[in-house]
């Protein structure tokens, strides 16, 4: 065990102990650093529903610190962004008899927020779950996440009904009856997909699978906005591609500004010799989730404004889809080609 603690970097020690959630998950760290000198057989891991040490002890063990306010104020800042997001979504996809969530995204998000809101306390207990896999969020994440299942259950129902029009559209040779199949596919994928990246990267938050859906969410949305040549009855607007972004944006920022300034770590430099959280060596694949992320949200932002100015809309308009002052709309056949 000794040997173990020793190959793992100290700071990323330091990092998993600090972003170890509940009480429990503190004990055990506590309990098998207690232990470096010792053996692991006299811990035991079952009340905390894993069977693997490295699980609460790895540096990807990342996890919602409690007991942090400026953490508490993010998560409810993120979510009440997303909140609005879903909104929107919801409104505008009644109104324009579609689904503005691309499948993929719509998939990820429900599988996500499913196994985050339910796998867990108080909804399900941790002993004998399924491979050991039971999610470690705080209440107010869990409250947003079950929240948000919630609008993604509509969500699927407008994916449902209006969905299979957009789908001839992206698949004109296969026959209808595939759709509802399709649909149940990209749900079942999406689940395990989320599922096993918890399980084998020892993530009780779905840390990475957040951050790997948003890069896909990002992507999806362009692709979905170029696809359908415009906005107008698409079921999006541009307050949905600005609340998405800050609500995507809001974790990473405050999420190391509670590292820096509530567990004084510092930031450090771009290096691999820094103790501080800008460390290249130190999670590098997540570093460049969130800065791509980041990229495609402000071009999808600046494409959405674009194309509803070519398209005759008031691009400030929260719910409606309004004329600009002093225009009438105007019919644009593929309004994205000619925004750049």
């Amino acid at each position: 065990m000794g040997n173990l603690l020793a190959a793992l970097p100290q700071a990323a020690v330091k990092y998993s102990y600090m972003h170890s959630d509940t009480d429990a998950f503190r004990r055990l760290y506590e309990k098998v650093y207690g232990l470096a000198e010792g053996a692991m057989d006299g811990v035991d891991l079952s009340q905390y529903g894993v069977g693997d040490p490295q699980y609460a002890l790895g540096p990807e063990a990342l996890a919602i610190p409690s007991g942090v306010p400026m953490w508490d104020v993010l998560t409810i800042i993120s979510g009440l962004f997303w909140t609005l997001t879903y909104i929107i979504l919801i409104y505008k996809g009644f109104k324009d008899k579609t689904c503005g969530m691309p499948l993929f995204v719509l998939g990820l998000n429900w599988a996500w927020e499913l196994q985050m809101g339910f796998f867990g306390e108080p909804f399900m207990s941790t002993q004998g779950t399924f491979l050991g896999v039971s999610a470690a969020h705080g209440t107010w994440q869990r409250v947003w996440d079950v929240i948000w299942f919630l609008f993604d259950c509509v969500l699927l129902y407008l994916k449902f009904k209006y969905g299979r029009k957009e789908f001839k559209q992206t698949m004109p040779h296969i026959p209808d009856k595939l759709w509802v199949p399709y649909v149940c596919f990209i749900l079942f994928i999406s689940f395990f997909f989320v599922f096993f990246s918890v399980y084998e990267w020892h993530d009780p938050n779905e840390f990475y699978a957040a951050y790997m859906q948003n890069f896909f969410i990002s992507l999806l949305f362009i692709e979905k906005l170029f696809r359908e040549g415009g906005v107008k009855g698409t079921g999006v607007n541009l307050w949905m591609a600005i609340l998405k972004f800050f609500g995507t944006l809001a974790p990473s920022c405050l999420g190391a500004l509670t590292l820096v300034i509530s567990y004084d770590l510092g930031l450090g430099s771009p290096s691999i010799y820094s103790d501080g959280a800008l460390n290249l060596s130190w999670m590098p694949f997540t570093k460049f989730l969130i800065l791509n992320v980041t990229i495609m949200d402000i071009f999808y932002i600046i494409a959405v404004y674009r194309t509803m100015k070519k398209e005759g809309l008031n691009p400030w308009a929260f719910f409606n889809d309004k004329p600009a002052k002093g225009k009438e709309f105007t019919e644009v056949e593929n309004a994205t080609e000619t925004i750049f």
